[in-house]
């Protein structure tokens, strides 16, 4: 179960968290050329964890961020947020009676990258669609995310209405 943020942020803690989500997104790890390495994997899963978090806050403060484009759906995926909160969950398990890092439990599911439009199969047999040349596709199980066209829209989204909503405190 994983333990989301249970009262909306002040805009002091919210320009923090933001800062931490842009320094993400920036990183040299998510450029075209960075090989994928066990850094890339771990600065994808804890952009996933923050972006959560960020969209929480958002939902929270009465707006969802409920874009669909390109998201797909296979049942469980209703637009972005779901999206994220699904991939979210499929990298991490957390045991909610326990409060120490040693008991957080990665799962490893099938998670694989791509830069560029293509397709085919990753050397793990999970068959693969990136659509553009210009984005990264995160593939966690059969769940496709883009980095720019999904990632960082949702976080500008987020980042627009809660700068605008949120009070000064």
């Amino acid at each position: 179960m994983t333990v989301y943020p249970s009262k909306v942020w002040n805009k002091a803690q919210l320009k923090q968290h933001l800062n931490v989500i842009d320094h993400h997104l920036h990183e040299a790890a998510f450029n075209r050329n960075a090989p994928y390495t066990n850094l890339t994997q771990s600065l994808f899963i804890e952009l996933l964890s923050l972006e959560g978090d960020l969209l929480q806050q958002s939902e929270q403060a009465g707006k969802r961020i409920d874009f669909l484009d390109e998201v797909g759906s296979n049942g469980k995926i209703q637009d972005i947020t779901s999206l994220i909160y699904s991939m979210r969950q499929s990298v991490y398990n957390f045991n909610a009676n326990r409060h120490t890092h040693e008991n957080i439990t990665v799962i490893v599911p099938d998670m694989n990258h791509f830069y560029g439009a293509g397709n085919g199969y990753f050397p793990n047999g999970l068959f693969f669609v990136c659509n553009h040349e210009d984005e990264l596709a995160f593939f966690v199980g059969q769940d496709r995310i883009y980095f720019y066209r999904h990632l960082v829209r949702a976080f500008n989204e987020a980042r627009t209405y809660l700068l605008a909503t949120l009070k000064e405190q």
